[in-house]
Parts: C-alpha cells; structure tokens; sequence
C-alpha cells in the first residue's frame, strides 16, 4: 500500500517523520512513501532527507521513496494525509482528484471546522474523505528540519459518509505501532468542532491584538471578544447537529488558561509579517459562511474579520500561487 504525504510541513512532516522509518518493513501496511514539499524545504529533503525534531529535543531523519512538488510523479496513491495549509486546500485536492481512485482513502489534517467537507464537495464524490484532526504544534524550523514544539501529536478520525462501513486500519495500525497516539470515533465532530472552538477565536483575537494567548486572557475586552468568537462558532456546531457539551466555551476557556502564557498562534505571526497568504478562510470565512447559510448571527467575528489587513499586492499585481506546503 502506497502513503502520500501531500504536504510535510509541521503536520505533515511529523506523520512522514513517525510512520516513515516502517515503512517498507516486515509487518507495515504501507510499503513505501512518498511526500509533497516544494522550494527549499524539497531540496533539502532530496539530498539528506527528512529530520523531526520532537519535544525533548531528540532528531531522527526519514527517507521518503519520492519527493516532489508534483503528485503525478507518484506511484497511484493507496492512502493520502492531506497536511497542506488552507489556503492551498483546492488546488491541492484538484491535483489529487487527477490521481486518486474512486475508494482511495484520504484523511485531511488542516485547521478549520468544515474541512472534509470542503474536499468531499471539491471532489464531487471520489474517494472516502474521513473526517479528522491533529493535536500538535509542529514547524518547518528550516529546510528539511520540522520541529515538533508541544502538543501531544494524536489524531483523531471517524466514519466517513462516503462509505460510512470503511475503517482505516492500515493506517490506524501504522499509527499506533509508529507511536502517534490515534483514536478511532463513529462521530468525530465534536472534536474537530472542539478543536477549532480554541484555534479560530484565538488566532483571530491575537492577529488583531498581536499579544500572545496569555495576555488576552488576562484583558478583560479582548477575553470577552475570544468568548464571543468562541460562542458564535459553537452556536453554529450545535445548529448543524454536532454533539457539543453545553458548557463547551467554558471547557475550552479553561483548556486555554494552561498554555503557555507567551504562546503565539501562526496566523498571528502571518499577519504580522505581513505574509502574501493566510488561513483567514478556514477560520473566520467558515464561522461566517456556516453562520450566514444556518441563520446564526456572528458580528464579533465580522468585526474582526474586517479588522484585518488586506495581504500584501503581487508583483505584478497578481494573485497569490497555491501549491504544497
């Protein structure tokens, strides 16, 4: 069975950095992988490989058996972790659907809420797009190199309703004897819902503040606009049906309370670097799409979102280019 990585950036990097030394060994479903990368980060990782970083400092380095900005250049993918940032989800899954399978499993990691849906729709009904998300904070601290910061790295995954009878468990084996810790759900929504309540309204409210998530919990104003964002978007999950507790927002504010005080998110180091692209999309465009179509007031979340920045101009006035992260 043939693993594609599209994208080892610091989601991607860390499932090819755990599941890759396997591959290809006595009792691996997976018998070589392969990844997307581009620019330096590829370069690198063609001529020494791919080095991980974990939380305690230790490194190994993987060896995909391809490397490329191109997933034609791949055998036919059998199982495909889609890890690209958001802003290049569609032209990443456009390049997919020229290579996948009716039944080729794919299991989208990216931050947002409504992200296999978005793939599903985008491939008007190729493939089983299992619903997911991924605990950890991981970067590409230079070419070749991700760095696995915090976080505990699990995954969590469920039942696709593309073929709601199929179960990934090559994959879940490959996690669980790599070591990433992996939980199989019927209903996965609730913690991917869980998962964005914390990532949409801080990454909003620290863009626009540019304080990390420490010192916007101890403002009054800015923690009562994080618990807005917060409400909004779990009004929104409750009105589509997913099984939040009520007392959601007041879980994931205390959840929030013991991160590092100093803690950034990457979208509030994108903005302030004034970055061509960022994943406003998938944070507040979903909250105000879902909340528009399903009747659900979200004016804190609009606030922000007119707060920020346009993205810089192109040369040339043109458009940014997507590609693999």
């Amino acid at each position: 069975m043939h693993l594609t990585i599209f994208g080892a950036g610091g989601v991607g990097g860390y499932i090819a950095a755990k599941i890759g030394p396997a591959v290809g060994t006595a009792g691996s479903p997976f018998r070589e992988f392969s990844v997307v990368a581009r620019g330096s980060h590829l370069a690198t990782i063609q001529r020494e490989g791919l080095t991980y970083i974990d939380p305690y400092g230790s490194t190994s380095t993987v060896y995909p058996n391809v490397a490329s900005a191109e997933v034609k250049r791949f055998p036919t993918p059998e199982f495909v972790v889609l890890a690209v940032k958001g802003y290049d989800l569609e032209l990443a899954t456009d390049h997919l659907a020229e290579r996948i399978g009716a039944n080729t499993p794919i299991l989208p990691l990216l931050n947002g809420a409504d992200i296999d849906e978005r793939v599903r729709a985008r491939l008007g009904g190729r493939g089983i797009v299992l619903p997911g998300a991924i605990y950890i904070g991981a970067f590409i601290e230079q070419p070749g190199r991700v760095r696995h910061a915090g976080g505990p790295g699990s995954v969590v995954l469920g039942r696709s309703p593309d073929n709601p009878e199929y179960k990934p468990n090559e994959f879940l084996t490959a996690c669980e004897t790599a070591g990433i810790p992996v939980e199989w759900r019927d209903d996965p929504a609730p913690a991917i819902w869980e998962k964005f309540l914390f990532i949409a309204p801080f990454s909003l409210v620290t863009a626009i503040s540019d304080k990390p998530i420490g010192e916007v919990l101890k403002d009054d104003e800015l923690a009562r606009d994080v618990r807005a964002i917060m409400s909004e978007a779990a009004t929104i999950a409750h009105t589509k049906g997913v099984a939040l507790p009520e007392n959601i927002v007041d879980a994931v504010m205390e959840k929030a309370a013991g991160f590092p005080a100093g803690m950034t998110t990457s979208f509030q180091r994108d903005i302030a670097a004034g970055a061509a692209r960022d994943e406003r999309d998938i944070f507040s465009g979903s909250i105000l799409r879902l909340g528009e179509s399903l009747g659900v007031p979200t004016p804190v979340t609009e606030r922000y979102t007119k707060a920020l920045p346009d993205p810089p101009a192109q040369p040339g006035g043109t458009a940014p280019q997507n590609g693999a992260d």
